[in-house]
């Protein structure tokens, strides 16, 4: 699998089953999220469609976040101020791509790890409406993703908002090893999902990301790592993984662990921890594909000395304390994004990242839930190797 080994998920399957004292509150979040997600959705990006903007009613759209109307010449192009959201634009199509991902990897998740039948059977019901129907499917790019009005109707940055991708296809994962998903259905989503794989490693607005030198790079190559996994394209993957090696990592940290693309920016501390979180999530991709080929991504040495954890243990005391970061920071960091601690901590066995991971806030949501679950088993399997 993507996230989850196979050598992890049924021996959490099998704890559940026991009702092993370290499962109870993880399952007792996943089951309860997956009964929100029950009576929500299914999400098409044809429900909402932009107005006045010229496009197949297929086709993803979203405006840039931090793009305004220009006081001074309202017909003119929107005009950029960093880190000022913009509440007018138009958002739609993400808020439902961020949805259907987050119910997908509930409900699948929730139907592979408390045997369901019921969530497995809506978790395909929603992965239908998106990826299959075909009058409401996506088409697989992300072309008119974070238009700016007046400028353009699409760019590289729009990439990003193909991120939720990677929880969809963790759930899908899940939902593949049960019973309540077609055969069929699984082959025509990743068809979807090869298309999808070769825009992202051909088309103009994905490379232009690919290139940007900061935290959209990096999200690109986990995005690239995770799709590549799921349609078994070996090949892609490990120029994924060799991209994060050579390119992504060693040109973007600072011997101190710091990331100065994203401390010139207004939300430095989030985007810092956001950069880090696509950067563990390729090192633990990179750790369950483990075998021939596949180096250790959670060890490599940046020329200048750095490695992952000299960046994680950069940015901790402000993940404990954000008021002690100094530079410019407008929001606070979303808490589901701290995952990378709890990643780090297994993959480095490091236990006193996956003691910072359980010491800060998380919020109630499925995926922190199948991580707290991860975490538990790797510290359970750890104890009774020692003992």
């Amino acid at each position: 699998m993507t996230l989850v080994s196979e050598d992890e998920a049924e021996p959490i399957h099998s704890a559940i089953v026991r009702k092993e004292a370290w499962t109870l509150d993880p399952v007792r979040g996943l089951r309860a999220d997956a009964d929100k997600r029950m009576k929500e959705g299914p999400w098409t990006v044809t429900t909402d469609r932009p107005k006045g903007v010229e496009l197949d009613s297929h086709d993803y759209y979203s405006e840039a976040p931090y793009y305004w109307p220009n006081p001074d010449n309202p017909a003119s192009p929107y005009i950029r101020k960093d880190g000022q959201i913009n509440p007018a634009r138009f958002t739609a199509n993400r808020t439902a791509l961020v949805a259907m991902s987050d119910a997908v990897l509930s409900l699948g998740t929730a139907a592979f790890l408390l045997d369901n039948p019921a969530y497995g059977q809506r978790a395909a019901a929603d992965i239908r409406a998106w990826f299959l129907n075909p009058k409401t499917r996506m088409n697989p790019s992300l072309d008119f993703a974070q238009a700016v009005p007046g400028l353009n109707n699409g760019q590289g940055a729009g990439v990003i908002d193909g991120r939720p991708f990677i929880r969809a296809i963790q759930g899908m994962e899940f939902l593949s090893q049960t019973s309540y998903w077609t055969p069929a259905e699984q082959a025509a989503v990743r068809k979807w999902f090869e298309e999808y794989l070769h825009w992202l490693t051909t088309s103009k607005n994905a490379t232009d990301e690919k290139k940007s030198g900061n935290n959209h790079a990096s999200w690109w190559t986990a995005q690239v790592a995770a799709v590549a996994s799921f349609v078994e394209d070996s090949r892609t993957q490990q120029m994924a993984f060799s991209y994060y090696r050579d390119r992504i990592f060693p040109r973007q940290i600072r011997p101190n662990g710091s990331a100065p693309r994203e401390e010139v920016r207004s939300r430095s501390l989030t985007l810092s921890a956001f950069n880090l979180e696509a950067f563990t999530l390729v090192c633990r991709m990179a750790q369950v594909h483990g075998g021939s080929g596949t180096a250790d991504l959670w060890n490599i040495r940046a020329r200048n000395g750095a490695t992952v954890s000299t960046v994680i243990d950069y940015l901790s005391p402000y993940l404990v304390d954000p008021k002690k970061w100094s530079k410019e920071q407008a929001v606070e960091i979303p808490a589901d994004s701290l995952a990378f601690l709890a990643f780090a901590g297994m993959g480095l066995k490091k236990p006193e990242y996956l003691d910072l991971f359980r010491k800060l806030e998380h919020p109630d949501s499925a995926w922190m839930s199948l991580v707290d679950l991860m975490v538990s088993r790797f510290e359970a399997a750890a104890h009774q190797t020692r003992h």
